[in-house]
């Protein structure tokens, strides 16, 4: 195996175990946390890059930043997926996340919000498995 292949096939392991450990933390997360009303504050923006036909495209993607109350104290935390779209400031969200650690659980109660990273990160990783593999043959 080359130091190339090496490499990618690594990324691309690195890649599932971060889809699988999110996972993992949004099932313990339906099953073991709660829910709280959190409303949208702000938009975290950031630029992705999209080809198409030899031309780059740079798109804006847009990730709500959420404020919500657990126990009497305010908790902000940035979704963890961003769309082209917005969420409109002021919106109402449900928010689910572990009491134990609701700064660093939350995330907004939807299947897109709560499954789309991890979904995202597992199925890149084994394309770059299966990308690293496939060279050598």
């Amino acid at each position: 195996m080359s130091t190339l292949q090496i490499v990618i096939v690594s990324i691309g392991g690195l890649a599932m175990v971060l889809g699988a450990l999110i996972a993992i933390l949004r099932i313990r997360t339906i099953f073991f946390g709660k829910s709280a009303q959190g409303r949208v504050v702000g938009q975290s923006e950031s630029t992705s890059t999209s080809r198409s036909g030899g031309s780059t495209q740079f798109v804006k993607m847009y990730a709500p930043i959420v404020e919500f109350t657990h126990e009497g104290k305010k908790f902000k935390f940035t979704s963890s997926l961003g769309l082209r779209s917005q969420v409109p400031t002021g919106s109402p969200v449900t928010v689910r996340y572990l009491p134990a650690d609701p700064g660093s659980t939350a995330e907004i109660s939807s299947p897109g919000r709560m499954w789309g990273f991890p979904i995202m990160a597992l199925f890149a990783g084994a394309v770059f498995v299966v990308l690293g593999l496939a060279m050598g043959k």
